[in-house]
């Protein structure tokens, strides 16, 4: 991708303004060019959730006056995103930062990032009776850094209004909302990669509950038919964990099935699925005497490698076999 345009705005909710900028950032500027640098490689870490914008949300017409106005529709946006953040309870301020992006293919996207204040101490040089005093203030208005990870963004392709959203919950009302899809944007989102997970864990916990099952073995089952759903076909296949999981078990399966269709998951490819192989191709435990194991995917489903013995009395014994070297990670 790259950056056409930006611009940045200020919204001061403590004090009641909108401060719009009314020029451009110089993408040439070295230090301006250097953070542009960082936001991209963060874009690209993030985690979002999709939907489509409706034409008939109010911000639309300002969105689509992007390519012909960058500055006045920017400020149109920053202003409908204030109306809303100030009857927030506990919304924080910050410092607005809009995109006009394009890919290889030329297709435009508007990306719009909120950089919320993170307060930190300085130094600060005055003069009292011609005297020079460094001084040490709280500065309340500092960027986050460039190595943190985006908390609030969305994305929207200017062609189809396919819209992604990294989002924070605030306040309204005395009730937790979601500023950008339930107040802004008004968009039914399916959920983000992270989310998805968390609800075939919570099915699969609550049938393998229902059945008896282990909850250790039914979990470690769960990941590696997740981590072989992603690496072989980019998809995290619900079927497939049914059948690992519950392979025998036709009921099992099928309430394994009927709670998960009465969510929004869907079958996609997640973004960033590197990052889901890394992160499943390992078996972690923690046992109830503290120690922990971490088990490589393919030692895990080697008998000759690792075995879980169930003893009569209830407890589980955990046998590493065939080890040729111990190194100590010190």
């Amino acid at each position: 991708m790259e950056i056409n345009k930006a611009i940045l705005h200020i919204i001061d909710k403590d004090s009641g303004q909108l401060i719009c900028s009314q020029a451009e950032l110089d993408l040439r500027e070295f230090y301006v060019s250097q953070y542009m640098e960082t936001v991209l490689k963060r874009l690209d870490k993030g985690e979002y959730k999709h939907g489509i914008l409706s034409e008939d949300n109010e911000i639309v017409p300002f969105i689509k006056e992007v390519e012909t106005d960058f500055i006045k529709a920017t400020q149109d946006i920053a202003q409908s995103m204030f109306d809303v953040l100030a009857i927030s309870e506990d919304a924080p301020s910050g410092d607005v930062l809009f995109l006009d992006m394009q890919d290889l293919e030329e297709n435009h996207s508007l990306v719009v990032i909120k950089f919320n204040y993170k307060p930190q101490f300085t130094h600060h040089v005055t003069y009292v009776d011609d005297v020079m005093q460094n001084n040490i203030i709280l500065n309340r208005t500092v960027f986050p850094s460039v190595t943190q990870k985006i908390d609030e963004c969305f994305i929207v392709n200017l062609n189809d209004l396919a819209t992604r959203v990294i989002e924070k919950r605030y306040m309204f009302e005395g009730e937790k909302r979601f500023y950008f899809t339930e107040r802004l944007l008004q968009l039914d989102p399916l959920p983000t990669v992270s989310e998805k997970l968390k609800i075939v864990k919570k099915a699969v916990k609550q049938v393998a509950k229902r059945y008896n099952e282990e909850e250790y073995v039914s979990m470690s089952q769960a990941q590696q038919a997740i981590f072989e759903s992603i690496e072989s076909d980019g998809i995290i296949d619900t079927q497939k964990v049914a059948d690992v999981v519950f392979k025998g078990n036709i009921s099992a399966k099928e309430e394994y099935q009927e709670i998960i269709e009465k969510t929004k998951f869907t079958e996609d490819i997640p973004e960033n699925i590197v990052k889901y192989e890394k992160k499943y191709s390992k078996q972690k435990f923690k046992l109830a005497n503290g120690i922990e194991l971490s088990i490589p995917s393919d030692v895990f489903n080697d008998p000759n490698m690792v075995e879980f013995i169930n003893n009569p009395d209830g407890t589980v014994s955990v046998m590493i076999k065939n080890i040729e070297e111990i190194i100590s990670k010190f």
